[in-house]
Order: C-alpha cells, then sequence, then structure tokens
C-alpha cells in the first residue's frame, strides 16, 4: 500500500532549512508551517504533525522528546522554551504576545509596535508538562514541571510544580501522579 497523508522532511531537508539546531529522529510533517527556522533548536525525539504553525521571530527551543500534534499553533515573538518530555495535544496555543482589546492600542502585526500594547513575554514550559486538547497559553508565563492542563484550558498565570489544572482561566484540580518520573529512567 502507498503511503497516505503528508510526508515527514528527511534529515538532510530539515538541515538546509536553517533550523539553529536539529537534533536525532526530528520528524516534522511537510504540511507543518514554519517561520523563522534560524531561531529554532531542536532537540532529539521531537515531533511536529500536520498543520501546525510556527512563528519564530524569537527564539524557540524545544528539547528531546516533545510531541506537538496537529494543529497548533506557537507564536515565538517574545520567545517560547519547552523542556524534555512535553506533549501538546491536537489545537493547542502558545501565544509570546497579545493585543490589548481595550481600544487604547491599535491592533496586529502590520501595527508599528510602539502603537500597540498588550501583554508580551517570554513563554517557559517546564520538563513533562502535558497540556490538552483546544486549550491556550498566554505570554510572559512559566509551567512548572509536570504540570497538566486540562483541554479546553486558558492558562493566564505560572503554574505549581506537579499539578493537574483545568478551566477559563485555569486553576488547580488535583495534584499529578509523580510515577512517569519512574519511567522516564527506562529510556535508553
Amino acid at each position: 500500500m502507498n503511503h497516505l497523508g503528508a510526508q515527514r522532511y528527511t534529515k538532510a531537508e530539515l538541515k538546509q532549512a536553517g533550523f539553529k539546531k536539529v537534533g536525532s529522529n526530528v520528524q516534522i510533517s511537510s504540511r507543518a508551517s514554519i517561520y523563522g527556522a534560524k531561531n529554532i533548536s531542536l532537540g532529539n525525539n521531537v515531533r511536529i504533525d500536520d498543520f501546525s504553525t510556527i512563528i519564530a521571530t524569537n527564539e524557540l527551543s524545544i528539547g528531546n522528546y516533545v510531541s506537538i500534534h496537529n494543529y497548533c499553533f506557537l507564536g515565538a515573538r517574545w520567545g517560547i522554551s519547552i523542556g524534555d518530555y512535553v506533549t501538546l495535544a491536537p489545537s493547542c496555543k502558545i501565544f509570546s504576545a497579545s493585543d490589548d482589546y481595550s481600544g487604547a492600542y491599535m491592533t496586529g502585526v502590520m501595527v508599528p509596535e510602539d502603537l500597540t500594547g498588550g501583554n508580551q513575554g517570554k513563554v517557559v514550559i517546564e520538563e513533562h508538562t502535558i497540556i490538552g486538547t483546544n486549550s491556550i497559553i498566554l505570554p510572559n508565563i512559566t509551567l512548572a514541571s509536570g504540570t497538566s492542563i486540562g483541554a479546553n484550558s486558558l492558562v493566564k498565570s505560572d503554574t505549581e510544580a506537579w499539578h493537574i489544572y483545568h478551566g477559563t482561566p485555569a486553576k488547580i484540580y488535583k495534584p499529578r501522579s509523580r510515577e512517569l518520573l519512574l519511567l522516564e529512567k527506562t529510556i535508553y
């Protein structure tokens, strides 16, 4: 049977794309849209699926064993750092900049920056974080180690390590198990 769907770029094609760094076993769908490859560092065992859009006008670092599933959006205007063993479920959105909707400022990426307001700042996603489908991460926050974000959540502030969050805005639901750290030791 012939392959159906998108192909994955070869290591040679990824090297030609001009990424800052490309680790081993990096799998990027030919249906993903990536802008600013020169600002992107990719660790080992990274997968970026169909129809994901990455705009790296600033630094974007992606650690090891990271999965970015279909239809995710990463806007690294002010930078994004993704640690090891992070999963972004389908349709996650991560913004390092957002507009001011009050009317006090203009909006849009084509407007001169000194005329716009809003929130901006690097987003840090620490190791062993999972972000559920359709969740939105706003600028200038850190998702601490082991954070779990439930589906359809809006994260507006920093999280505490090893907790499960959900809702709009996301709030702590309960502590998260650390048993997966034992499984991590079995990866070779």
